[in-house]
């Protein structure tokens, strides 16, 4: 028997269902961080002035460098493809069949030889133009995962924005050559190596907004 009993319970799972949201897929196939390695353990000599594993350097800025350091990444993106598409074809056929009088017993038939003679024409014309343009600004942090052979660093880092029940991931992946840091740490995103950008979002359905709807739902089609 359909009772309240089974209504609100239909109503609460949806409700607790609605009110998930799940973190949108990722077409960046690789760690969007890392940690700087461990350092050694030095023994302590304090019988010397110079003390290797407090070093400072006088002549060496704050740029990234190795797995784990930081950097800005500004994102400056701006592109614009234009296809354009024009076919035209154009086929003609004619074709002549002669079609003699029938012969019946020796004797010929007919008025006379008949000749047939069909035409065909077929016109096709296809015009397209497409036009897309995508322009991105803002700003994300990332994270050197590796540092590669030849002296370039592989970043990636993610962002989250949440706002009421609306999350935005903003993710990002490259390779940056270190000559190409700023010396506050900052990098335009045209300057990027192999870059991967996306942004995606998740949102979700606040529950008393589900619940509200569903309960309505339900109590019109009650017959009490």
């Amino acid at each position: 028997m359909f009772n309240k009993n089974c209504v609100f319970l239909i109503v609460a799972s949806l409700a607790v269902a609605g009110g998930c949201t799940t973190t949108p897929t990722s077409n960046i196939k690789q760690p969007l961080t890392a940690r700087p390695a461990a350092k050694p353990l030095v023994m302590v000599n304090d019988g010397a002035i110079y003390q290797p594993h407090q070093g400072i350097h006088l002549f060496e800025d704050r740029r990234a460098r190795h797995v784990g350091d930081t950097l800005t990444v500004n994102l400056v993106e701006n592109t614009q493809i234009t296809r354009k598409l024009d076919n035209k074809q154009n086929r003609a056929g004619k074709a002549t069949v002669d079609i003699p009088s029938p012969t019946i017993l020796g004797h010929t038939r007919g008025i006379g030889a008949t000749s047939w003679a069909p035409n065909s024409t077929a016109d096709s014309e296809v015009k397209a133009d497409i036009t897309n343009n995508n322009s991105v600004t803002g700003a994300i942090t990332v994270t050197v995962v590796d540092e590669l052979d030849n002296g370039n660093l592989a970043v990636a880092g993610e962002k989250q924005v949440g706002l009421d029940n609306d999350t935005q991931y903003i993710r990002l992946a490259g390779v940056v050559n270190p000559r190409d840091i700023g010396q506050n740490g900052t990098i335009d995103s045209t300057k990027l190596a192999d870059v991967k950008f996306e942004s995606k979002g998740a949102t979700g359905l606040d529950r008393s907004n589900l619940t509200s709807m569903m309960a309505r739902f339900f109590l019109t089609i009650l017959p009490f």
